[in-house]
């Protein structure tokens, strides 16, 4: 390759532009299993696809304020702490289709519940 064409300086920032994209695929590879299938035909494929997607986006929103709750519980210790995401993740599979299907009053409690066990697993 040309060097002056293609600098080696701008591969570096583009690689550190595509380190959170690299991280999130491998999220959703190990954690979420987004490779799995529970069926081969195309229905199916993009149905586990897009509830998999889902349960990661509804696990982001949940241990982002798990974070801003173990952020204050560890204020005082030397070191931070993060929450287990694949934990996170795990709790989430069990429960995303009672969060579909229980009631608004009911859906407020079970949603504290998560998030204050999410904060416990970090």
């Amino acid at each position: 390759m040309d060097e002056q064409i293609f600098p080696a300086s701008e591969f570096k920032a583009l690689y550190h532009l595509r380190w959170g994209i690299e991280e999130n695929y491998k999220r959703l590879k190990q954690w979420v299993e987004i490779e799995n299938f529970s069926g081969k035909s195309a229905l199916s494929v993009k149905q586990d696809f897009y509830t998999k997607v889902l349960i990661t986006i509804l696990t982001s929103m949940l241990a982002n304020t798990a974070q801003k709750q173990v952020d204050k519980t560890i204020a005082h210790r030397k070191y931070d702490y993060q929450v287990n995401f694949a934990q996170a993740v795990s709790k989430m599979k069990n429960t995303v289709a009672e969060l579909l299907i229980i009631s608004t009053h009911y859906l407020q409690s079970r949603l504290k519940a998560l998030v204050d066990y999410i904060a416990c697993t970090i």
